[in-house]
Formats: C-alpha cells, structure tokens, sequence
C-alpha cells in the first residue's frame, strides 16, 4: 500500500472511530439499572455535586507527550509517558489510555486502555471516567459490562467538567433511561451545565 492510500486509510479510520465513540457515548444511557440513584435531600433545582477531588499530579513532562501525540509521533509520545504514567501522573496515565484505546503507535488493546484510564479516572481526571463509563457502558476491555458502574462513572465525569458526559448523562434524565427517572429539571441542569466554560 503505498503513502497516499495509508494515510487515506488512517484518516477514514480516525473518523470511523470519532463516529463510533461518539454513538458509545450517546448510548451509554440505552437500557434500564436495576439500582436507583439515592435519594438527596437537596432541592429539585440542582443535583447533588460531590466535592471537586484534590489536584492529581500532574508532570510538565506529560505535555511532552502531548505535543508528540497531535503531531502523530505517537512512539515519542508513549516513550515520554509511560514512565510519568507508571509514577502516577494522571495525564500521561489517560494519554496512555488514549494510545491503547485508539490503537496509534500500539495495537489497539481496550484492555490495556482500560488499565491506564482506570487510576486516572480514580484519581479525578474527568476524560478518563468518561472513557471508563463508555467501558462498563459496553463491556469493554475485559471489564464486564454494568450498566449501574457506567452511570457512576458518567456521574463523576459529568461532576468534574466532562462535556459528553454532561450532555448523556441531561439526555438520560430527559428520557428516564438507566434506571434515572424521567426529570427535566435535571435534564435542563446538566444541558445548561454542558454549555458552560469549566
């Protein structure tokens, strides 16, 4: 194959995947939970927000590896994050997580993508409990599917800024889907919410 038609392939590739997390994301919600959320005694106007987690640590050095993945050097970037990750720095953990997830300088692992986003998502990285959401959402990377675990996960990611997860988890509460009831108020909430600069 020559350069013209991989670099063809990749794009469609790169695309396809964009179309299909996006489609996870919005389906994350399909389905019913057999656990329903806690009762809160805070007002119908807003939902409960747990408190934002303590700054993860985070190494200059992981924006290295950032620099090297938007400019495709995707082997530069898992030489310069693997070791920040391994020592716990939650950006070059999800940067990981990316690499495995989308399979750029690695074969495409979920498993191992799964092994990566999950300390960074424990730790408060708000991209990284999205990505796990999507996991146990589908059932991906080994962990088995849990439709209740994909809500929480959404919940934390929603909570700590994460767009998507704002807008899935408002589309959840609009039509009562995964076991959260049928609630506009919550809906409009997380909407508006999703609209705002975090």
């Amino acid at each position: 194959m020559n350069f013209v038609a991989h670099d063809t392939m990749m794009n469609i590739k790169q695309t396809a995947m964009g179309v299909v997390l996006w489609a996870v994301s919005s389906l994350v919600l399909a389905g019913g939970v057999t656990s329903t959320p806690p009762a809160t005694s805070t007002p119908a106007s807003a939902p409960t927000l747990a408190p934002a987690p303590a700054p993860a640590s985070v190494s200059p050095n992981s924006e290295a590896g950032w620099a090297a993945y938007d400019a495709g050097d995707y082997d530069k970037a898992r030489r310069i994050w693997q070791p920040l990750a391994e020592k716990g720095d939650v950006r070059a953990q999800r940067g990981m997580g990316k690499l495995y997830e989308k399979g750029r300088g690695v074969e495409k692992d979920y498993a191992a993508a799964v092994k990566w986003y999950r300390p960074a998502a424990e730790k408060g990285d708000a991209e990284s409990q999205y990505r796990l959401s999507v996991a146990y959402g589908w059932g991906l990377g080994g962990i088995e599917k849990d439709e209740a675990k994909a809500i929480e996960w959404l919940r934390k990611a929603a909570e700590n800024g994460q767009k998507r997860a704002q807008r899935s988890l408002a589309k959840g509460y609009e039509d009562g889907l995964k076991g959260l009831p049928r609630d506009p108020v919550k809906a409009k909430y997380w909407y508006d919410r999703s609209m705002t600069r975090e």
